[in-house]
């Protein structure tokens, strides 16, 4: 009740809102409750482990609140819903907000046809922060971008693995790309990081991508930081 009584009392003059880190005290009925009586919301932060957000919510806060342009809704890691952030959580967003500036999504059931339908919808979207998805190779890169993206000036890469290839792909066809910035660790990739094998792979991959830095026009947007070297 103590939610609903602040969000009710704040009404139109609340735009922003952040809630993180509140496993079972705070689930993505908080963002039913601000579709409700917040609808001046202009940037909204939910992450949980526990209740991510599903499409249906969404499509309630798109509903209510249609001034959205900075949205970010990556499940936290590791999480105990891991699917429920899924393609059709990324479809619905592309639908309530095409004038998206801004995003965060991801988790285990983010795929190619989400990613692709909300580069398609979001045409403005300037930064894209994908958290913990699956790997992205050229063929992935290349798809997105075909729908999309032309406007993107960041893109954040958290845990999520991506190749040399697509990392070329996004610079070439994002022309307005600023930054670029991979954030990687050997569990990402290997279930046994501590084996001396998936050490020497992980090692060899980093060095593949810090090779990029070397090519123009990368030096000064690619910022990558590992974990487990």
């Amino acid at each position: 009740m103590g939610l609903e009584s602040m969000l009710k009392a704040a009404g139109p003059n609340l735009l922003i809102l952040k809630i993180s880190h509140c496993p079972t005290l705070l689930t993505d009925r908080s963002l039913w409750l601000a579709s409700c009586y917040c609808r001046a919301l202009q940037a909204v932060t939910y992450r949980s482990s526990t209740d991510p957000v599903g499409h249906e919510v969404i499509w309630a806060l798109g509903a209510g609140c249609r001034d959205i342009i900075s949205l970010q809704v990556a499940p936290l890691h590791p999480c105990q819903q891991p699917t429920r952030f899924n393609n059709r959580s990324l479809q619905m967003i592309g639908r309530c907000w095409p004038h998206l500036r801004a995003l965060g999504v991801g988790g285990a059931g983010c795929g190619l046809q989400g990613l692709s339908s909300l580069a398609r919808n979001c045409i403005r979207l300037q930064v894209l922060e994908l958290d913990h998805v699956t790997e992205i190779n050229q063929e992935v890169a290349a798809e997105v971008c075909r729908e999309g993206l032309k406007g993107l000036e960041m893109l954040v890469l958290m845990s999520s693995p991506i190749t040399p290839k697509a990392l070329l792909h996004f610079n070439s066809v994002c022309r307005d790309l600023k930054s670029i910035v991979v954030h990687i660790a050997i569990a990402d990739y290997f279930e046994e990081p501590d084996m001396p094998e998936a050490r020497k792979l992980f090692e060899e991959m980093v060095n593949k991508l810090q090779a990029l830095k070397k090519r123009p026009g990368f030096a000064k947007i690619l910022h990558i930081k590992a974990e487990g070297m």
